[in-house]
């Protein structure tokens, strides 16, 4: 490219001298001044391909940043996968036992999406154990229970495969009369621990429901939504601020209309008042308010003298 340029170069200074020294000598010719203009030409040309090989390279250095960025990107993106494959190769399997139940996926999603936060499980049951070992406690009896007997949820099973009596226990040293005085006894300890059961559990008497009740529905915000769809105001574009201070000046101004009509009434009342007590005054049936009022007849106007005649 260079050398290129040179050539352009130098035609258009040779040209330019021929041009110079015939005008010098005052002999200039035509053809001179076309050979300026064709040099001339030539060098233009030149530069334009001099401004596109500059363009093209500052491309190709780009182009070659740009390779170089990406085989080191798939270098370290080969060296994670090797490093992954290693560690999953590494990692131990996992075994499940031979009787295992398989649940798919899909449906223990599907199975939890249902379950509500107020459900309780269905195998749930409150343990009496508790209450049974205060109740032995109390009593002077002692009974002697299998070795075998085991209990869940409050319930006495036998292991050997037989149901367990509790009327076959052995007592030690029994006393004649001694059980039923005891009776009530335990009774009252029974009666105190589902007390107690009741203070720690209040829930236990109150009946479950898997969902909300209908008034607590009533007071949430699904219900404040329904209201204004069935208003025909948009939940998304409510204000609930624009909404208090046109409520409170639509009160204010039914109060000021009640007030005004009050007012009317009142006024009404009194004119016609005012025309039945001008009425009344005209016909006579209403003395004046300057003429005496008669006189009352009373006791005290008798003189005690004549009282003695």
């Amino acid at each position: 490219m260079d050398k290129l340029l040179d050539s352009r170069f130098e035609l258009v200074e040779k040209a330019l001298a021929k041009l110079i020294n015939s005008i010098s000598t005052y002999n200039p010719a035509p053809a001179l001044a076309n050979d300026l203009v064709a040099a001339d030409a030539e060098l233009n040309k030149g530069l334009q391909q001099l401004s596109t090989h500059q363009s093209n390279y500052a491309k190709i250095v780009s182009l070659r940043e740009a390779s170089n960025a990406l085989d080191t990107q798939i270098r370290d993106t080969l060296t994670l996968l090797t490093t992954t494959r290693r560690d999953l190769i590494a990692t131990p399997a996992t075994s499940l036992p031979p009787n295992a139940n398989q649940i798919s996926y899909s449906e223990l999603l599907k199975y939890a999406s249902r379950i509500s936060k107020f459900t309780i499980p269905p195998t749930y049951r409150e343990s009496q154990a508790a209450a049974d070992e205060d109740t032995g406690e109390t009593g002077n009896t002692t009974p002697k229970e299998p070795n075998s007997r085991t209990q869940t949820n409050g319930n006495n099973t036998a292991t050997n495969g037989g149901a367990y009596n509790p009327a076959s226990m052995d007592v030690d040293n029994p006393i004649p009369g001694q059980t039923q005085l005891q009776t009530p006894e335990q009774g009252g300890v029974k009666t105190n621990l589902s007390i107690w059961e009741q203070y720690l559990n209040p829930s236990t008497e109150i009946p479950f429901f898997p969902w909300p009740s209908e008034e607590a529905i009533r007071k949430g915000a699904l219900a404040s939504l329904q209201i204004l769809v069935d208003q025909g105001v948009d939940p998304a574009t409510f204000d609930p601020e624009k909404s208090a201070e046109l409520e409170a000046e639509r009160k204010r101004i039914m109060e000021e209309e009640d007030a005004l009509r009050e007012q009317e009434r009142m006024d009404r009342e009194d004119a016609r008042r005012r025309e039945m007590e001008r009425r009344m005054s005209i016909s006579g049936s209403v003395p004046a308010s300057g003429e005496e009022q008669p006189k009352v007849f009373t006791l005290d106007a008798l003189d005690d003298d004549e009282d003695d005649d």
